[in-house]
């Protein structure tokens, strides 16, 4: 599989970024940057995932409804949902589950509103003023206070820091040992934070911010506190992952497409438009796809990237209002989190897909 598209000739189908229009949007968003908690920069209405129709297709692969929440992780084969309230993870074994009544395991935490989980096979979660690490032994480590009372999203980095995005437009950066080490404010919200793997062409890990209010992405240095030129990412982007290459991806729901972000400076390698509103993205390792829901059709299209830019493979059924997405990587199960009432939906490796049929 080749990285990032680089030098790759584009398809007629994909509606490629000019080189001129990604600097001049990179100068622009990041002329109206500045160090203030709440920057005076030209902003859009965030964007948020389509509503849904009733469900219509059976979904493919496996449906648990006793998995109910707003957030989902997997790992270890193993996937968590956090509850609606934020004070319970329910954690569902792949081996263990029997019918879709298979009840999950209740770990009992601090309200959160971020979960995610790590390689290690444990889980970090994010609430008002805590982060928590929950173990594979399903114990809940002694509540970090944090002075973040506004958590959007965590993430983590391969030498174990904790990334804490916020409401108000901030990432603050825990240690490993969750001392906080620095807060890198300028935005005006923080949707989506991605960390790069090791060993892809970038001088150092690199971590992007994902804005809804600004509809960019930006990188930032963690080590410093520096943030670099921002790019526009269409007119509503919403969420964001990163594949095993370093791309940042990136679901742009209200105007339909996904696009690709690689480089330092970082640059816009791809847009490509998709049917049904495109909302939640997850990278598959095994089956070296990126997933992508599209809520408007309850439907979830695995695109290839191996050329650098997407081409369709997969377009399939899922749970109703397919809102959330988890890759395990270590089995490489894929879990669709319905937002509506309609369970987990489990795909695994050896589940046959359908092809999509498109061109």
């Amino acid at each position: 599989m080749r990285s990032a598209g680089c030098g790759v000739r584009p398809r007629s189908r994909v509606r490629m970024a000019g080189v001129a229009m990604t600097i001049a949007c990179a100068l622009i968003v990041a002329a109206c940057g500045s160090e203030d908690s709440t920057p005076d920069v030209p902003t859009v209405t965030p964007a948020s995932a389509v509503a849904a129709p009733p469900a219509g297709t059976p979904p493919v692969g496996t449906v648990v409804t006793a998995a109910q929440g707003k957030a989902i992780a997997a790992t270890s084969g193993r996937f968590y949902v956090l509850s609606d309230d934020g004070t319970t993870v329910l954690r569902f074994d792949r081996t263990g589950i029997t019918g879709p009544g298979t009840p999950g395991a209740r770990i009992t935490t601090p309200a959160l509103t971020s979960l995610i989980a790590t390689a290690d096979g444990s889980l970090i979660g994010a609430g008002p003023d805590v982060v928590v690490r929950i173990g594979a032994d399903n114990k809940v480590s002694p509540t970090t206070q944090t002075g973040v009372t506004d958590p959007t999203v965590v993430a983590r980095t391969a030498d174990g820091r904790v990334l804490v995005g916020t409401v108000s437009g901030s990432v603050v950066v825990f240690g490993k040992d969750l001392s906080r080490e620095r807060t890198i404010s300028g935005f005006v919200r923080v949707d989506g934070l991605t960390v790069s793997p090791a060993g892809v062409g970038l001088d150092y890990e690199q971590v992007v911010v994902l804005d809804r209010a600004q509809s960019s992405v930006t990188p930032i240095n963690i080590d410093d506190g520096s943030k670099g030129a921002a790019l526009r990412a269409g007119n509503g982007a919403t969420t964001s992952t990163v594949d095993s290459y370093g791309r940042v991806l990136v679901a742009n729901t209200r105007d339909g497409e996904i696009l690709g972000f690689f480089g330092k400076p970082i640059v816009n390698r791809f847009r490509y438009p998709v049917s049904g509103s495109p909302y939640a993205v997850a990278w598959d390792q095994k089956r070296h796809l990126m997933w992508v829901s599209a809520t408007a059709v309850n439907q979830l299209i695995g695109f290839d990237l191996a050329d650098g830019e997407p081409a369709e493979r997969h377009r399939v059924a899922t749970v109703v209002q397919p809102d959330s997405l988890a890759v395990d990587d270590s089995t490489g199960a894929l879990y669709v989190l319905s937002a509506r009432g309609g369970g987990v939906q489990i795909i695994d490796p050896t589940t046959t897909l359908p092809s999509s049929g498109t061109p």
